[in-house]
């Protein structure tokens, strides 16, 4: 599984989870954090998906409510969510690579080679 962070201004690096995301772990990976921390100006959006609504998740995002503004949406939205949007194009540009992955390592180099090379 890989996890994206993007922003405005901003796309994070490609974070490679071996295991299955939990609440624990998504609030572990600490590189969404900046991003929504920005002097109080970012929102943070989420896709509602079970580690996000967990309630570890819940309680922290409530406990740093003042810090970001969370902007909420009704589960199952896709139409409102710029994740699968981001993923087609990601996928899109790692099925035009040539040779394709044959193998998960490959592509895992594949997916962070395209994000990388996605415009800022």
């Amino acid at each position: 599984m890989v996890w994206d962070v993007c922003s405005w201004r901003d796309m994070e690096p490609l974070i490679h989870l071996e295991t299955t995301l939990t609440g624990d772990r998504y609030l572990n990976i600490h590189s969404f954090k900046p991003i929504v921390h920005s002097n109080g100006l970012g929102q943070f959006q989420q896709d509602n998906v079970t580690p996000h609504a967990s309630r570890v998740a819940t309680k922290w995002l409530q406990e740093h409510s003042s810090d970001f503004r969370h902007f909420h949406w009704p589960p199952k939205s896709p139409e409102m969510n710029i994740i699968e949007d981001t993923r087609d194009a990601l996928l899109h540009a790692v099925e035009k690579r040539s040779p394709p992955p044959h193998i998960p390592m490959d592509l895992l180099t594949a997916l962070q080679d395209s994000w990388c090379e996605f415009p800022p």
